[in-house]
């Protein structure tokens, strides 16, 4: 008995140089395999090459009239297909020549997974912003079937998803067009209506991701991830939890302390502004406390990188609760590894101890 995967490909850019291998891949004959190239640029240019793979029957090209963003560009290719399973791709990954035989194995192995995460291989981290972005946890998640046999999501750049488990859910398009926090929201939501099952690691299936901009020091993204993922605790609030305030979320408090000062007692004013300025040093010293006591800082730009990638994100979460007048959103954090647990203020770790140790110093040092 045969299965039948629905590879679905979102792309803003259509690149032959990666688009053309994954089109091509190798069809193993236990697997109906049909690929949905969905195109979210009206002004894109589709290569010939790939227009002459384009046959309606296995290879099917949408083409959006307007630029619709990244939910609704995959939930266009998923809602296409009738396949078992769903194998999500980037539009940017250079494919291994036996994903497709991979995946089929795994699914008829185990036809009642929730889904299947594989492999996002990321080149070598060669300077000071991607050891950063390393350093920072911020891509664990895309060798996470390194370290796992499962999990509670995985990156869309490669990952397959039964359809029964999949039922009617869909990405949300509440979260910004550009991507960021969309992914961990359905994938979740989907693990729940399979039971809670986590999602099995598949390491041999391998995809390669190049480093976005080359790996030059860009922070637009990180920003973006920050806003959307400040959607989830709203939609999932199963998975929140409170914790101490971070840097921006604490310099924020700061600001209607100096209105009233204003008023009341303008000669207090340089006392809170030092102390912004001593939250400041204080957000340095720990973060390259944690760095260092992690191996983890190669040079002073490095650790200015991991820093500034750190109060950007954070900043990032901070405005989008903003935008939304959510203001318990402030201090609200989120388990994005499927864990329900209801403490708080537990998640401590070498960077937020140094802080809030120093903080009451900085506090006693100014009022006395």
């Amino acid at each position: 008995m045969k299965i039948s995967i629905d590879v679905v490909i979102p792309s803003y850019r259509p690149d032959e140089h990666y688009l053309l291998p994954m089109l091509q891949l190798r069809r193993p004959p236990a697997a109906i395999i049909r690929f949905y190239l969905v195109v979210d640029d009206p002004a894109a240019v589709i290569p010939a090459t790939i227009l002459t793979l384009v046959n309606d029957t296995d290879v099917i090209l949408l083409h959006h009239a307007q630029n619709l963003g990244a939910s609704a560009t995959r939930n266009d290719g998923i809602d296409a297909g009738n396949g078992d399973w769903v194998l999500l791709l980037d539009d940017d990954v250079t494919v291994a020549p036996d994903l497709l035989e991979v995946y089929t194995a795994a699914a008829l192995s185990a036809p009642g997974a929730t889904g299947f995460i594989g492999l996002v291989e990321l080149p070598a981290a060669d300077t000071d912003f991607t050891r950063a972005i390393v350093a920072t946890g911020a891509m664990d998640i895309f060798d996470i079937a390194r370290r796992r046999a499962h999990y509670a999501w995985g990156a869309t750049a490669n990952i397959m998803i039964s359809r029964r488990a999949m039922g009617s859910l869909r990405f949300s398009p509440q979260y910004p067009a550009a991507g960021g926090g969309e992914d961990i929201d359905l994938l979740l939501r989907i693990r729940e209506s399979n039971g809670g099952v986590d999602y099995k690691c598949l390491p041999a299936a391998v995809v390669r991701h190049p480093w976005w901009h080359g790996g030059k020091p860009d922070f637009r993204r990180t920003f973006r991830y920050g806003l959307g993922n400040s959607w989830l605790g709203q939609l999932n609030p199963r998975y929140t939890y409170r914790d101490f305030f971070n840097t921006p979320e604490t310099l924020l408090l700061c600001l209607p302390v100096f209105m009233l000062l204003l008023f009341i007692k303008p000669a207090a004013i340089g006392m809170l502004l030092s102390f912004v300025a001593g939250v400041l040093v204080i957000e340095v010293l720990a973060t390259a406390i944690q760095a260092f006591k992690r191996g983890q800082v190669g040079s002073i730009a490095m650790l200015g990188y991991v820093l500034a990638l750190r109060l950007v994100y954070e900043t990032g979460m901070l405005v989008g609760n903003l935008q939304r007048g959510r203001v318990q959103g402030i201090g609200e954090r989120f388990h994005d590894d499927g864990r329900v647990q209801p403490l708080h203020f537990y998640r401590l770790n070498t960077r937020k101890t140094v802080k809030w140790v120093l903080y009451p110093v900085l506090l006693f040092l100014l009022l006395r």
